[in-house]
């Protein structure tokens, strides 16, 4: 076969993919079946052409230890071979790409590592990589989108506050993370961003880079904001008053947001930035993160341009 489905779904359609766990297994039940299902979304590549002779490639079932999919592309005029991952985001994995797909959906469900190896079989070592490599993808989608807030007549609420700061059971202190959180009024858009300390001058042009000119931003540290001088503020003007405690966004929401982190493993000190990325991501996405994380994962291994070798 030169194709391994006839019709690959549009990206955009992955973003309402509905489907249960239950569906998903079904659709993906063998080998066979769960290639199709990933070629139809546009998840591994469709058809190949191979880059020695530029001959069309064929898909061919082959047994090996080496050839973890049963199936492989081959190329019948110079007699070369690709695996059918190559170049998709499944790429050099030694896990079948049904457990691959499980993966992905168990994180999507806000899963624990440990709930995800007793449901696969995957070690926890191997999830915390796999979950690691999905947040990745969150990392880049938040890079490539970045996020502004505020304006003229908006209000931006911000606070800092301070993750995993505690004392181990050997009595040793971790003096944690700090974090500026800021929340625009109204429309709840919010960000979280890591910083060093907490001074003026280190939170100002975080400030600048996220929230527009002309906002007026609401702190229960205006005074030390506003004794600045002017060219701190990198060319943006903003108006610093003073936080109203029972109205403030921000403060309210930290509960929450550290009950998350650590119910998502967030305390871990390594892994701090890659769970904050994460819960950015799915803030912003707000639902169906197993169609979502698929759609920006075919975006960012675009297996169409595979077919051209150009690189």
């Amino acid at each position: 076969m030169r194709y391994i489905s006839e019709n690959v779904v549009p990206a955009l359609e992955l973003c309402i993919l509905n489907i249960s766990m239950k569906d998903l297994a079904l659709q993906t039940c063998d080998n066979i079946t769960t290639i199709r299902w990933l070629a139809q979304h546009g998840l591994i590549a469709n058809k190949l052409v191979c880059k020695k002779c530029r001959h069309p490639m064929l898909l061919q079932a082959r047994k090996g230890k080496k050839v973890v999919d049963g199936y492989i592309w081959a190329c019948s005029k110079c007699n070369g071979n690709k695996s059918i991952r190559f170049g998709s985001f499944f790429d050099r994995s030694h896990l079948s790409l049904i457990q691959i797909l499980e993966i992905i959906y168990l994180w999507s469900l806000e899963r624990t590592q440990v709930e995800a190896s007793k449901q696969t079989g995957v070690s926890i070592r191997c999830l915390r990589d796999w979950y690691n490599f999905i947040r990745d993808i969150c990392a880049r989608y938040l890079t490539d989108n970045p996020l502004e807030m505020g304006g003229s007549d908006r209000t931006v609420e911000i606070n800092e506050t301070k993750f995993m700061e505690r004392t181990n059971r050997r009595g040793e202190y971790k003096p944690g993370q700090w974090v500026l959180g800021m929340i625009e009024r109204k429309t709840n858009v919010a960000m979280m961003v890591p910083v060093d300390n907490t001074d003026a001058a280190t939170i100002l042009p975080v400030i600048a880079q996220y929230v527009r000119a002309g906002t007026r931003i609401m702190t229960d540290r205006w005074t030390d904001y506003s004794a600045l001088p002017r060219q701190e503020l990198t060319n943006r003007e903003y108006t610093f008053v003073a936080s109203e405690d029972s109205a403030n966004s921000v403060k309210d929401s930290w509960d929450l947001w550290k009950a998350k982190f650590t119910a998502m493993r967030g305390n871990k000190d390594l892994n701090f930035n890659s769970h904050l990325q994460e819960f950015l991501w799915r803030r912003r996405i707000k639902d169906n993160f197993f169609g979502n994380i698929l759609y920006w994962i075919r975006h960012y291994y675009d297996v169409f341009n595979l077919v051209k070798f150009d690189f």
